[in-house]
């Protein structure tokens, strides 16, 4: 018996599923699945388990992907430990025991896979990108608050993950995907940020659908577009950020309208979260997207007649449906260029700078009305702009290191431009220009997209250094 699961579990059949296309879909659907359902708790522990088992039998982080990007995404709106529910549910019993033995059994899992692998043995100065840049920004992050008289425990653990995010997670992604081409990957990629959307149009749709206070007078109620991972920002960004990764599988997939249509459907559901941030940079990313499939790739003349036609309809439609389009997204029309508060975050967030300039006054170190944000309690309360977040958590050193740290990181895209670069810049650039009117840089979770996306830039870049 233990020689037929040893030989199941090293069978080139299971190794073959981790690592193809159908994997990730399952994982989508359960994901979805669970939020809906609230049964988030059981399935995620079913899904660590099974994530744990593609380490075990592959030798590649490419099936554990799907998991980076939508682990936060099964939690349910009743079961939410911040807005809008507050829930205790993980919090209590035995369920708490449960969620950080999975934490540790994930993270342990990862020891062993990069142990297995020997991916330690792989990084080198001079031939592991961003290896000193990352360092550097890393540094800043741990050392902030620090000679503030304001730092606390919160600033080192907050500083640690921020940092852990944009140097350890893009190493060990880098390296754990071994010599598979960057092609590949950014195939591979852009059909899982489909999959992604999919799963935020699911939530999203059961939320419009069984919450009855999210329409007054036909009208979508910002505030109540709040999934269990995210209020309608985050939600709204997560899918902005997207599109311009879904649009590679329009140039390099045998299914392009398949890919085209799952853009769209994520520009018109980021709309839809009433995130004017969202708003901006969905549709400035969907623009660009269809404005290069106009002037490159395979189907440029079939881009340009869609492209004209969708205008023109998309025209007639608004002009048409003016009335019932300002009714159902009122909340725009009305809040129109409104800083929402950011102005007072910002003016905190400088004074505080100012109070300790070179090394800030931690991330902790903030403080402002609660009534002004919508955060989870125990994290740091933000700025909603990255360059001054930096300024007041890490002061000089830390926006110095983050412009070091960002320069090395996009140095790649100035040699040799392609399309697969190009889209996933474009994809990194909706995540960070929308940072500097949110705190998405410090959030965690929206960072693994973009951390892939830049892995895939690097990749290539080594690729073209080889050739």
């Amino acid at each position: 018996m233990t020689g037929r699961v040893v030989a199941f579990f090293k069978s080139e059949g299971l190794r073959a599923f981790f690592m193809g296309w159908r994997y990730p879909a399952l994982v989508a659907f359960f994901v979805a699945f669970a939020s809906i359902t609230g049964l988030e708790l059981y399935v995620g522990v079913i899904h660590v388990a099974v994530a744990l088992t593609a380490l075990f039998v592959t030798n590649s982080v490419k099936p554990i992907l799907i998991s980076l990007l939508t682990f936060v995404m099964h939690l349910s709106v009743a079961n939410a430990p911040f807005y809008p529910t507050y829930s205790d549910y993980f919090y209590t019993g035995w369920r708490f025991a449960l969620f950080v033995t999975a934490c540790i059994a994930v993270f342990l899992g990862l020891v062993f896979f990069v142990i297995k692998n020997k991916l330690y043995s792989r990084v080198r100065f001079g031939k592991t990108p961003l290896l000193a840049s990352a360092l550097v920004f890393s540094a800043a992050l741990l050392l902030n608050g620090a000679f503030s008289g304001k730092w606390e425990s919160g600033d080192l653990i907050f500083g640690f993950a921020n940092a852990a995010v944009y140097s350890v997670v893009f190493w060990l992604i880098y390296y754990g995907l071994g010599d598979e081409p960057s092609d590949s990957v950014a195939e591979y990629f852009s059909y899982l940020s489909t999959l992604v959307s999919f799963v935020i149009i699911s939530e999203l749709i059961w939320l419009f659908i069984t919450n009855d206070a999210i329409f007054v007078d036909g009208s979508i109620v910002k505030t109540e577009v709040a999934l269990g991972w995210g209020i309608w920002n985050l939600v709204g960004a997560s899918l902005s950020m997207l599109i311009p990764s879904i649009f590679y599988g329009v140039h390099n997939n045998k299914y392009p309208w398949f890919y085209f249509a799952s853009a769209t459907l994520a520009l018109i559901f980021s709309v839809l979260t009433m995130s004017r941030n969202a708003l901006v940079f969905s549709f400035a990313a969907y623009a660009a997207c269809v404005i290069i499939s106009c002037f490159k790739g395979k189907n440029k003349r079939a881009f340009r007649i869609i492209t004209l036609v969708g205008l023109l309809s998309a025209l007639a439609i608004f002009v048409i449906l003016f009335d019932k389009i300002q009714g159902v997204l009122a909340d725009y029309f009305e809040r129109g260029l409104s800083d929402n508060g950011r102005f007072a975050l910002w003016r905190e967030a400088f004074k505080n700078f100012l109070s300790s300039p070179v090394f800030g006054g931690g991330f902790y170190g903030f403080e402002v009305d609660d009534s002004m944000l919508y955060g989870f309690g125990p994290l740091a309360k933000q700025a909603h702009n990255t360059i001054l977040q930096l300024l007041s958590a890490t002061g000089i050193v830390g926006l110095l290191s983050y412009i070091y740290y960002r320069y090395e990181s996009v140095k790649p895209l100035f040699r040799y431009p392609s399309m697969k670069k190009t889209l996933f810049a474009a994809s990194i650039a909706v995540f960070l220009l929308s940072s500097l009117l949110d705190n998405f840089v410090f959030n965690i979770y929206p960072t693994f997209h973009y951390t892939v996306s830049l892995v895939i830039i690097h990749k290539a870049a080594e690729e073209e250094n080889k050739a």
